[in-house]
């Protein structure tokens, strides 16, 4: 499966060339494409709801983002893009509607197929990305997003990074009583800090008491470190180890019909 780019899409000429200098490459302005475009785009950049996970790649000596053209049309067929798509506008079914949103995406400007080098330091490192002369969309090709998304929560973030330091730097003006306040809440925090530790460091010790000596090993607050909420971490109080099947039984189970059948002969 694959389609080429007709007039407007979003690749140009290249300038720079090939070994491995700073390449530019002309792109139309993703911003511009319509609210459609960029919902699809939005959602298969979260990998939560498409189950499209990025890779890791290197161009220009930044990194970027990329994936498989077959991962991306498997994500567009999915339940979950149907609740992104806004009434009135199609929905894929098969797998070439899938492949025209994908290679729309490429038009306005949110990808860029790219060829796949070597890994920069060694198994399991973000690889060398080079554009493919030919920007065509094909299941088994490599896209890179070049389209970073809204940006307000960047700013947002960066604002608050500033005001931080900013606040930090100025902490000998503060007002005594911030100052005492972020004194006793410093040692708040450290004092939840050693509970947490000392419970982890309690719960250990019983655990290897409690282990010879009883069939199974006994576990104070058994979620404590499991992937659940905080409230859920301690509930509940106390637990044991599971319950171990027995090789004998498992084995005596296995040869049961075995048996069966031999008397039946």
């Amino acid at each position: 499966m694959s389609h080429q780019h007709g007039p407007g899409c979003n690749h140009g000429p290249s300038q720079g060339g090939g070994g491995g200098g700073q390449q530019t490459i002309q792109v139309n302005d993703a911003n511009k494409a319509p609210a459609i475009y960029k919902s699809t785009a939005s959602y298969l950049k979260d990998a939560k709801k498409s189950g499209l996970k990025p890779r890791q790649g290197v161009f220009n000596g930044k990194r970027f983002e990329y994936f498989k053209g077959k991962r991306g049309i498997d994500a567009l067929l999915k339940e979950e893009y149907a609740k992104v798509v806004s009434k009135g506008e199609a929905v894929p079914k098969t797998r070439d509607e899938a492949f025209n949103i994908l290679n729309d995406l490429g038009k306005f400007g949110f990808l860029l197929r790219v060829d796949r080098g070597e890994s920069i330091s060694g198994k399991g490192s973000p690889r060398l990305l080079q554009p493919n002369s030919v920007q065509e969309i094909k299941e088994d090709g490599y896209y890179m997003w070049i389209w970073e998304g809204s940006q307000f929560r960047v700013y947002i973030g960066a604002a608050l990074l500033v005001a931080t330091i900013l606040a930090g730097v100025l902490f000998p003006l503060w007002p005594n009583f911030l100052r005492m306040g972020v004194w006793y809440l410093s040692v708040a925090v450290l004092c939840l800090v050693g509970v947490f530790f000392g419970i982890a460091i309690v719960r250990l010790i019983l655990y290897i008491i409690s282990y010879p000596i009883l069939p199974r090993g006994f576990w104070l607050f058994p979620n404590l470190f499991e992937d659940v909420g905080v409230v859920e971490s301690f509930i509940p109080l106390y637990g044991f180890d599971p319950v171990k099947e027995k090789k004998s039984k498992s084995k005596a189970t296995a040869t049961a019909p075995a048996a069966v059948e031999a008397k039946a002969d």
